[in-house]
């Protein structure tokens, strides 16, 4: 009977145990490509892995505006974020995808590229639960002459409490 009791009384003092699963967010995000010179706006879901938060899963899309012609990319990640539910850095990565006209050619065709990216980032907390974060991002193309470099601000809405917990 001992035995069946020890790693429930266990788990129950681990700090956090009771907390549940964090919730998922939802985010936009604002910044520039420094490679393609122009503006980026984004929007991204976050969707913790593990009970813990320090395993996320992250899709997001991209435009970029550039003059006359806009980029589209869009990534899939796999982030580890080092303070788990109460954020701090994050780094990771995973695929990446850019629709654009990469020919010199007027009016040439519009294609979409794969890759892969990394990120890097520094996630905080908020009020209300909301999550600000600062962003690095690369996205790695292989026949495309320029790997496009990001950097964001953004802020993201968790979809249940105020806490992140459900």
């Amino acid at each position: 009977m001992l035995l069946l009791a020890a790693p429930a009384a266990v788990a129950a003092q681990q700090p956090g145990a009771d907390e549940g699963w964090p919730a998922p967010a939802i985010g936009v995000r604002v910044g520039f490509d420094q490679s393609a010179s122009g503006e980026v706006l984004g929007a991204q879901l976050r969707v913790p892995v593990l009970p813990s938060g320090r395993l996320e899963l992250v899709p997001n899309a991209d435009i970029t505006f550039l003059n006359n012609l806009r980029e589209y990319g869009f990534n899939v990640d796999a982030v580890f974020v080092s303070g788990g539910r109460q954020g701090g850095l994050y780094l990771g990565g995973g695929l990446a995808m850019r629709n654009s006209i990469f020919t010199a050619e007027i009016g040439g065709p519009r294609e979409t590229e794969v890759g892969f990216g990394a990120v890097v980032g520094l996630k905080g907390g908020g009020p209300a639960g909301l999550m600000t974060q600062v962003e690095f991002r690369w996205s790695f193309l292989p026949d495309v002459d320029y790997d496009p470099r990001a950097i964001t601000l953004g802020l993201n809405f968790p979809f249940w409490g105020r806490d992140s917990r459900r």
